[in-house]
Formats: C-alpha cells, structure tokens, sequence
C-alpha cells in the first residue's frame, strides 16, 4: 500500500473521475495496473468497463469481472460468490492471484462489469478467462509466487524476441502463445537464460 499522500489523493481524483464517466456515459476504458488479475488480465491491457445498475435489475453473477471503488481505489476483481441480506445484495469477490475473498462489495460500491479485455492488437471476452486452462493457471499461480515470477519473465523474453525479429521478417517469432516456435531463433545466450527459467 501506498503511503504517500499524494499519490492516494491522485489514485482518489482518479477513482471520482473514472465512476462519474461511468455513470455518465455508461462506459469507461481504463488500463490494469496490478497483477492481482493474472493470467486473465496482465498489467498495461486496456479494459472495456460498462455500468452497472444494481436498482434496475441489472446484476453481476459469479464468473464476472467486476470493478468496484473502495478506499478510493478502484479494484477489479471477479464475483465467486453473490450474498443476499434483507434489502440488499452483495458481492463476494477474489483476484484470480488471491486465496482470500474480499470483504463484501455493496450496491453502493460496484460500478461496472469488464466486457471486454484488450491486449496488444487482440480483444479478449472475458467470459473466456472462466474456461478450464485459465482456472488451472489461476489455480498454480494463486500458490505459486515462483510460478508467477516464471510467467513475467517468459513474457518479458516472449516480447524481446518478438521486438528483435519484427523488424528483420516482419512478423514475430511465435504462433499463438508458443513458446517452442520462437526457440531456434534466439541467440545462445538467450536460449540458456530460457533454459534456467524452465
């Protein structure tokens, strides 16, 4: 957490500014910061957040990504679970990273639902990250901080290889998320720091 303040009085304009244009427009854009989401978002993908009303019978279910504001930060987690009182609903929600749930997200809080995930050139629905391979990746990485720091530094190679070759072939060294595709093309060096990650 952020001591600074500062930087939590930037993160709270910030947190008013994005849910007053959700509520206004109705849709938001924003950028993923943390890595509390992995694999299902990554930090620097852009998501596409639409409202959400509660009062008028719109609901978020369990599966969704949803983003709601507390302590003047917004967060973006998904609903495992929905919770009725008299009166009201609430929201039990989790990062995909986190073995603990959230305390409850009220009406009050909640202020969209993630519909669409970009990343780089490609557009992700994120009823896709419910499918079985990204709850087995949730499932390694939630116990795994060494898994997770595996996965950040297969994708910082992923993405330099890519870079060095995009400019000599035009095209990058990987089919979709292979990793063995780009492998002959890396220089000795780089394929033995690949090596001592695996």
């Amino acid at each position: 957490m952020d001591l600074n303040p500062q930087a939590q009085s930037r993160d709270a304009v910030k947190c008013q500014l994005a849910a007053e244009v959700l509520r206004a427009f109705g849709e938001v854009r924003l950028q993923v910061k943390g890595s509390s989401m992995l694999p299902s978002m990554w930090p620097g993908d852009i998501l596409r957040i639409r409202s959400i009303h509660p009062q008028d019978g719109a609901w978020a279910r369990p599966g969704d990504i949803v983003v709601f504001h507390r302590e003047g930060r917004l967060i973006t987690h998904r609903v495992v679970e929905t919770s009725s009182h008299p009166g009201a609903a609430y929201w039990i929600t989790r990062g995909d990273r986190h073995t603990k749930a959230d305390p409850p997200v009220s009406p009050d809080e909640l202020l969209g639902r993630v519909v669409a995930i970009q990343r780089g050139e490609s557009q992700i629905d994120p009823r896709a990250t419910r499918r079985w391979p990204y709850r087995i990746a949730r499932l390694v990485l939630r116990h795994s901080d060494r898994c997770t720091k595996l996965l950040f530094r297969l994708r910082a190679l992923r993405r330099a290889c890519g870079r060095g070759l995009a400019s000599d072939s035009g095209t990058t060294p990987y089919g979709r998320g292979s990793v063995s595709a780009g492998y002959r093309v890396l220089s000795r060096d780089q394929r033995e720091r690949l090596r001592s990650y695996l």
